[in-house]
């Protein structure tokens, strides 16, 4: 599936030394929050980097990962939905425009902090 990939500067989330993990906290808890709004129900999960989404009965849940700070300090975040590929046909498809729906949902809740800058959606 698809990823998004963006940049954040996380000295707008957390001292430096762990700033990979408050980072990826912030994400998880902004889009659990967030994404209410779109119509999407969500489960935050204990890992720092994990967000259960449901849309009716279409469970799908987000990894989000950031590493590799750049040259002026940002980090380099990816978030990737991972969904049932065990799924029937119809059902998959359904879970397709699911996804489809929520990428367009967080990349908005993303753009709209300031902190996070650079979208791209990468394969």
């Amino acid at each position: 599936m698809r990823q998004l990939q963006f940049y954040a500067n996380h000295k707008e989330h957390s001292q430096v030394d762990q700033a990979s993990d408050a980072t990826q906290k912030y994400v998880t808890s902004l889009l659990s929050s967030k994404l209410l709004d779109y119509g999407f129900h969500t489960n935050e999960d204990q890992s720092l980097d994990r967000v259960e989404i449901h849309v009716e009965d279409h469970p799908v849940a987000l990894s989000v990962q950031c590493d590799q700070a750049d040259e002026q300090g940002h980090l380099v975040c990816r978030i990737h939905a991972h969904a049932d590929e065990d799924q029937p046909w119809f059902t998959k498809i359904e879970t397709q425009s699911v996804i489809k729906q929520l990428a367009h949902a967080i990349e908005n809740t993303l753009k709209d902090d300031d902190s996070f800058s650079e979208f791209e959606w990468k394969g």
